[in-house]
């Protein structure tokens, strides 16, 4: 009876109750966004031994997943062009569109042999920021991944056909990778 009464009066005083705010926890790793942390979640309460990762979304990483802020996603890329460069025979021009990413990434392009899937490598492991760049390829038939990157993490290389993440290159561009959905 009388946390019934408490409660009455607190709501009788104008003070409301507000709901505690959503944070993620991240599981392992000395800090939110360390890579080597094994899982996040997004709880109302991070129970020990869960960190407190305020302002950040899970991440998958090569390790597991990880809480990286918003501004240190490199995101992905949802539309790449490529056709033959006409300036330079030969050469190929790669364009695509700005990662969904709230900062600006540089980009790595990835090389791989067409019919030997997951065979990438890096072509070019910056652009410059640029949104575009003409490249000699390889001999042979090759398919091209373009990732955006962003400190120590590369975005998303695309998914296959049953939306499953494609690797990283190997070897990489960075030191890990950070798959977050864009925002």
């Amino acid at each position: 009876m009388r946390s019934a009464l408490l409660a009455f009066i607190v709501a009788a005083s104008g003070i409301a109750a507000s709901p505690p705010a959503a944070a993620n926890c991240q599981l392992g790793g000395s800090a939110c966004g360390d890579p080597f942390a094994i899982d996040c979640n997004g709880g109302v309460v991070c129970p020990i031994p869960w960190r407190t990762c305020s302002g950040c979304v899970c991440t998958t990483t090569s390790n597991g997943r990880t809480c990286l802020a918003p501004a240190l996603q490199p995101g992905s890329v949802a539309t790449v062009r490529i056709g033959k460069s006409a300036s330079t025979p030969g050469d190929l021009d790669f364009a695509w569109d700005a990662s969904c990413a709230p900062t600006s990434p540089d980009y790595a392009i990835y090389e791989g042999l067409l019919g030997v899937w997951y065979t990438h490598e890096p072509l070019r492991c910056t652009s410059a920021g640029a949104l575009s760049l003409t490249l000699a390829p390889s001999p042979g038939d090759r398919y091209y991944l373009i990732a955006p990157i962003l400190g120590d993490f590369t975005g998303s290389l695309g998914t296959n056909r049953s939306g499953t993440q494609r690797p990283d290159g190997d070897p990489s561009c960075t030191a890990d990778r950070a798959i977050a959905p864009c925002p």
